[in-house]
């Protein structure tokens, strides 16, 4: 199980974070706002979930959360600005490698 959901409303920023991790041999899954990422949890098997600092009619941590209690074995990684993109995917191969992300 190496499947991605990447959430982000902006469609150039949530393309880059795509690329980068099917560069790694990941599935990605994309979805644009909050109600679509929670469709999408629903009918997915996924190792982690990607989601913004900024979202429309939700905080990142309440979509956090509310991932958290449908599928708690997911990770959830809130990320910033996409010049932060390589530490991102480091965390993302580290939780598919097995090592702790830091």
């Amino acid at each position: 199980m190496s499947s991605v959901l990447v959430v982000n409303e902006i469609s150039s920023e949530r393309e880059e974070i795509v690329r980068a991790l099917q560069a790694e041999g990941f599935t990605v899954i994309e979805a644009s706002s909050a109600a679509e990422a929670v469709r999408e949890i629903w009918g997915g098997n996924f190792l982690v979930a990607i989601i913004p600092t900024l979202l429309t009619g939700t905080s990142s941590t309440s979509l956090q959360g509310e991932l958290r209690k449908m599928a708690p074995e997911i990770e959830t990684l809130i990320h910033g600005k996409n010049d932060e993109l390589g530490q991102l995917v480091r965390k993302v191969c580290a939780i598919r490698d097995g090592v702790a992300a830091a």
